[in-house]
């Protein structure tokens, strides 16, 4: 797989990568000096690069995400929706659409997905996490699906503050400090937490045609257009243990504990090999050697989300001086 020359190009910056594409997309546009980690081009693909000689038969499954030990290339499918085809170098990704699918799946729910591997391919270890900037720092929020780390965010932009990255977050170390990048400026919602903190819930783009949650594009004041100095993790319970708690706690979390969940928190599971597996611990235990990092525990229920977002404020400026020396690893 090789990147195509096309007729009109168009450049964007979004995780810290510039994203080349011949098709354009509602992200923040590249500009020139900016400092990115990687490149990575998107190009319509045609049926001669799905035939079956070029990609495996996909199974029943919903989705699939199946690498190709004789080319190096990863596929993967989403049923009725897309499929996509990542060179071994994770330079270039081959998408197409399945039975008619808007492009707005693509923008809005599949292109961090396809991204992700591309990154992996090239060495760079995405998080399943959510961050917001806070004063001058990125606060990180590591949490499986359905955890609330969106609807955290909402609660956040309610109060003024910028959202850094929804749902995928791309960490670099730079200049003796860990760097969180920001991401495709959209929050993903669902219709009750999009009604409780937010002005216009309907004006949401559905992630799929049958789906209920919702992707938002976040104002140009509402999103953090620059990679921020990352100094706090933390974990969102799971939605049984909010049931169970009535208070709000903070708890230090050793950074053993923080590998596991960092590791936990890989977005991309299901790519496994010897070399990523030792990226992967490497990755956990130079990140959680320099942000602390911290278990929620809190309510269930919408309502208190003001109050959790508050106790999070007051813990950050409590704990994180202006000043902080970056612990650097061996």
């Amino acid at each position: 797989m090789k990147p195509r020359q096309c007729p009109e190009r168009y450049h964007y910056s979004i995780y810290g990568v510039r994203v080349t594409s011949d098709h354009r997309f509602a992200f923040p546009r590249a500009h020139d000096g900016q400092q990115l980690l990687a490149d990575v081009e998107f190009v319509e693909g045609t049926a001669e690069d799905f035939e079956p000689s070029a990609c495996e038969q996909p199974s029943a499954d919903e989705w699939v995400v199946r690498p190709r030990p004789a080319d190096g290339t990863t596929y993967l499918r989403w049923e009725h929706l897309y499929e996509f085809r990542v060179a071994a170098d994770g330079s270039c990704v081959v998408y197409r659409p399945l039975n008619d699918c808007p492009r707005a799946v693509l923008q809005n729910f599949l292109f961090g997905q396809a991204l992700a591997v591309a990154l992996v391919q090239q060495g760079i270890e995405p998080l399943h996490a959510a961050a917001v900037r806070v004063d001058d720092w990125a606060v990180a929020f590591l949490g499986d699906c359905g955890f609330g780390k969106s609807t955290l965010l909402a609660a956040f932009l309610q109060e003024g503050h910028q959202v850094v990255t929804d749902d995928m977050l791309i960490l670099e170390r730079r200049s003796g400090n860990l760097v969180a990048h920001p991401g495709s400026g959209r929050v993903k919602l669902m219709p009750d937490s999009a009604g409780t903190f937010w002005d216009s819930p309907a004006r949401g783009t559905p992630l799929t045609p049958t789906a209920t949650k919702r992707s938002f594009p976040l104002t140009a004041a509402a999103r953090q257009p620059d990679s921020l100095p990352l100094r706090r993790l933390f974990v969102l319970p799971e939605p049984d243990e909010r049931n169970r708690t009535r208070s709000f706690e903070i708890r230090s979390i050793s950074r053993v504990a923080m590998v596991r969940e960092l590791l936990k928190s890989s977005f991309t599971t299901t790519i496994l090999h010897r070399e990523r597996l030792a990226r992967q611990f490497a990755f956990a235990t130079q990140v959680a050697s320099e942000a602390i990092g911290f278990e929620l525990r809190y309510p269930g229920g919408l309502q208190h989300l003001p109050a959790l977002r508050n106790a999070i404020v007051e813990h950050v400026r409590q704990t994180v001086v202006e000043k902080e020396p970056c612990r650097r690893t061996a």
